[in-house]
């Protein structure tokens, strides 16, 4: 008799979740009842206008935010069982996230933005360059990684933010609105690095936007709307262009 296929592996995974925020008198519930199942390997987008809960949803899924109902397994962890102290453990060791402003120091060079988070986590300073380079590198950034903010240009620097997640090789990768401050063309070349970092490191990467334009560049799209996901689609394949890609970072 053979032995029955293997599942397919779950890197996030959410049951139930329920969140509302209140204003004076004025409760407004966010999320509805979210149930979802994340893989590794794959870039994930969670789409809807503005103010429908998707960046909520992010911020529960990393475990930025508790949800007032559900919860939330992160690489068979749940969230909800871990102290402040355990929770913040789990997303120095386990997570990565770029956001919309980069969230850079305008002091530091490209390469010591990027060895900066590899400190806390008890890398050598001999290592934490050797993985702050190659980070850099991959991204486009190599011969550019010792100029400062106000030397690069907006989809440079958030190529810098995405390097700085990525050297710390974590399992899970999340993005907000990665691409809103960035014209189409940057915004092409950040998701097409975020979807090779799926595919090339196994890593589980989840992005926010309102962009329609990244719908064809991902692997899955979570539609959301008024809290709840209206839709759960996967988009048809595109065609490889790695040679327009390294064009592009060239």
């Amino acid at each position: 008799m053979s032995n029955p296929p293997s599942a397919t592996p779950i890197s996030l995974q959410a049951r139930g979740i329920s969140k509302s925020f209140t204003s004076g008198r004025v409760v407004s519930t966010v999320l509805h009842n979210i149930t979802l199942d994340i893989r590794p390997g794959e870039l994930t987008l969670i789409s809807g206008p503005s103010g429908c809960g998707k960046s909520t949803l992010l911020a529960i899924l990393s475990g930025l935010q508790a949800p007032d109902q559900g919860g939330v397994t992160a690489l068979g962890q749940n969230l909800e069982g871990l102290d402040a102290r355990a929770l913040e453990r789990f997303r120095l060791q386990h997570t990565g996230f770029v956001f919309q402003g980069f969230n850079l120091f305008p002091a530091l060079t490209a390469l010591q933005q990027v060895e900066l988070p590899l400190s806390y986590l008890g890398l050598t300073a001999k290592d934490a360059q050797r993985r702050a380079i190659q980070a850099l590198e991959e991204v486009g950034l190599g011969p550019r990684m010792r100029l400062r903010p106000a030397e690069l240009s907006g989809g440079e620097k958030q190529r810098v933010a995405i390097a700085r997640a990525v050297a710390k090789e974590p399992e899970l990768l999340f993005a907000d609105e990665p691409t809103s401050a960035l014209d189409a063309a940057n915004g092409q070349i950040v998701i097409d690095i975020l979807h090779r970092i799926a595919r090339t490191h196994g890593t589980t990467v989840l992005c926010v936007s309102h962009d329609p334009r990244l719908v064809s560049h991902v692997d899955r799209v979570l539609s959301i709307e008024d809290g709840r996901i209206l839709n759960d689609h996967t988009p048809p394949p595109r065609p490889a262009n790695a040679a327009g890609i390294k064009e592009h970072l060239a």
